[in-house]
């Protein structure tokens, strides 16, 4: 029998997308990486299933024929013990990504979405378990107020390897897809991505490899640094940016992290989409209750 959410054998997820070439070559992906899958292309198909077999997690379209991605999370977040729900849609909007935080989702990404990172969700939903929303205690309006200050740095003087470990090794952990390069003096030198590192390992080696490829081969690596692979001019907010625009500003650009730095474009941490999405909805959700309790 399969173990589900408490092992890593037949972790059960339910696929819900209009798109049968993506739904098929998504469900591929996954099932090799030992992930149990079904499909459904649209909400009212999905629930059905739902009726009869229990997912440790769903991954869901947005907009869909018979059933839209909204409704459906209304619909699955009615269930006795409702599963992760990650949304991934190709439609991103800042109102979406906020009703789908208050709604209950675990997440919500934005294709295109590598299947590393991918992956990385998944397991983090189906070892969450049931979805519980936690109350926001107090509120947050600034991009300071919600920094992770403890996320990895790393220099631009550092070699690439330095890089791969961080991506196969510690990043997963902090639900991070780039890495934010600093210089000698704590400034924000650029950004680097798994993407990144392969177009510049293909180029040296002449033929198409993967990142599975890569990390079981580092020899292939380039004699690079960091600094000689990175994108420089990277995308960061300082501490009193208001929520609402990190929020825009990320959805916009499907980044699901972000830098935050100060005037001097010393980085001071990273911030997260889901992380200003909860507290885009707690806050307002309060002021709402406020206003009606003054009648």
């Amino acid at each position: 029998m399969a173990e589900g959410c408490d092992g890593k054998e037949g972790r059960r997820v339910l696929l819900v997308d209009d798109e049968a070439r993506f739904v098929l070559q998504l469900g591929k992906l996954l099932k090799a990486r030992n992930f149990e899958v079904a499909t459904a292309p649209d909400g009212r198909q999905a629930l059905a299933l739902m009726e009869t077999r229990r997912f440790d997690a769903v991954l869901l379209d947005l907009r869909m024929p018979e059933l839209d991605g909204m409704a459906t999370l209304a619909r699955i977040q009615q269930q006795k013990h409702p599963p992760a729900v990650i949304i991934l849609t190709g439609h991103a909007t800042l109102e979406s990504g906020v009703e789908a935080i208050r709604q209950g989702a675990f997440d919500y990404l934005i294709k295109p979405c590598s299947i590393e990172d991918l992956e990385a969700k998944l397991n983090q939903a189906c070892e969450a378990g049931q979805i519980r929303r936690h109350p926001v205690l107090w509120p947050r309006s600034v991009a300071g107020e919600l920094v992770l200050e403890a996320f990895r740095r790393i220099a631009d003087t550092d070699p690439l390897l330095e890089a791969v470990s961080i991506f196969n090794h510690r990043l997963p952990r902090m639900g991070g897809e780039t890495l934010y390069i600093v210089d000698g003096d704590g400034r924000l030198a650029g950004h680097l991505s798994k993407k990144d590192i392969l177009d510049r390992t293909n180029g040296a080696q002449g033929n198409r490899i993967s990142w599975a490829d890569l990390s079981a081969n580092p020899q292939w690596l380039p004699e690079l640094t960091v600094g000689d692979a990175m994108i420089p001019d990277t995308v960061a907010v300082q501490p009193e940016t208001a929520l609402d625009q990190v929020a825009t500003i990320m959805i916009a650009h499907g980044f699901h992290t972000l830098p935050v730095a100060d005037e001097n474009r010393r980085v001071l941490g990273v911030i997260q989409l889901k992380d200003v999405l909860v507290y885009l909805d707690g806050p307002r959700s309060r002021m709402d209750e406020d206003t009606c309790s003054r009648g």
